[in-house]
């Protein structure tokens, strides 16, 4: 592991990311469905059946929380494998812009939000361009741009998916509600603390002192 990833704890020191004492936060299924990450769509697909336990009176399915957190950690120590600067996280959503970019700040990833020019992945040439060894993306039957460009280039593809999801692509699927602005947000905030368990930049049984509203959209920055 490099010891730019170590260095995690010098990146979270500058955005304020002490750890929170005051209230304590256990990562588990009561969290989760707190912000509704179990709610999936009203389709499901063969990729998705594994990931589902039931479905809800109101026609939708329900995603079974204990695979979306084995998957979340699962992810994390994935990426945590990986140098900051090597690891481009993206969404073109709009409730999972601020996420994403507190994710890139807290963890020193590469934050693209809004729409993934051509060839930022596979361009040499272009000014925009950027190296990577691995992408995380929001939702990869949305930010299919980013999808196409990693698979062209041969990175590794980490993915949140939801009920309607196909898994086409993906390396790496963590089961969760990826269109609700409350289910992002605990989704992304959950994976950054999960990082930087794995890093050791804070322990085990640590948070940090953002909170999963820190992570959100508001509704009204949503044209």
């Amino acid at each position: 592991m490099s010891d730019d990833v170590i260095n995690n704890k010098e990146v979270t020191s500058n955005i304020d990311t002490q750890v929170k004492e005051e209230k304590e936060i256990i990562i588990d299924k009561d969290f989760m469905r707190t912000y509704k990450v179990h709610y999936g769509r009203n389709i499901k697909t063969l990729f998705s059946e594994n990931y589902i336990y039931n479905i809800h009176p109101r026609g939708f399915y329900l995603i079974d929380l204990s695979k979306t957190i084995d998957r979340l950690k699962i992810a994390a120590a994935f990426l945590a494998r990986f140098s900051p600067e090597e690891v481009i996280i993206h969404t073109s959503r709009e409730y999972g812009t601020k996420a994403m970019e507190m994710m890139g700040k807290i963890l020193g990833f590469k934050a693209i939000t809004g729409r993934f020019l051509p060839g930022t992945l596979t361009n040499y040439i272009l000014d925009l361009h950027k190296e990577a060894s691995v992408l995380l993306v929001l939702d990869h039957t949305f930010d299919q741009q980013a999808v196409e460009e990693a698979v062209k280039a041969k990175i590794p593809i980490v993915s949140f998916v939801d009920t309607n999801s196909n898994g086409e692509f993906i390396d790496l699927a963590i089961p969760g509600n990826n269109k609700g602005r409350g289910s992002i947000a605990a989704l992304i905030w959950t994976l950054t603390v999960l990082i930087l368990r794995e890093t050791g930049a804070i322990s085990e049984d640590e948070v940090i002192e953002l909170t999963i509203e820190d992570f959100m959209v508001r509704p009204e920055d949503v044209e």
